[in-house]
């Protein structure tokens, strides 16, 4: 099984943030009639926030050295 330590996790992290933030980029530029947008860029962002929170929290949890539980 893959443990996911501290450089993938990184690694993970970075390249949601990177889509999302390209992402972003794309959905704020003005339509173009003569090219239609292929991609849902609002459903693109929310998977690749959804999987960066997810990172984070990892990030988090490796930062602690456990897993963290509710109370």
């Amino acid at each position: 099984m893959i443990e996911l330590e501290w450089w993938p996790t990184l690694i993970v992290l970075s390249v949601a943030a990177a889509i999302l933030l390209w992402s972003r980029q794309v959905s704020l530029r003005p339509p173009d009639p003569n090219r239609p947008r292929l991609l849902n860029h609002g459903a693109v962002q929310l998977f690749a926030l959804i999987l960066a929170v997810l990172m984070l929290v990892h990030v988090v949890t490796l930062i602690a050295g456990r897993p963290i539980t509710g109370r």
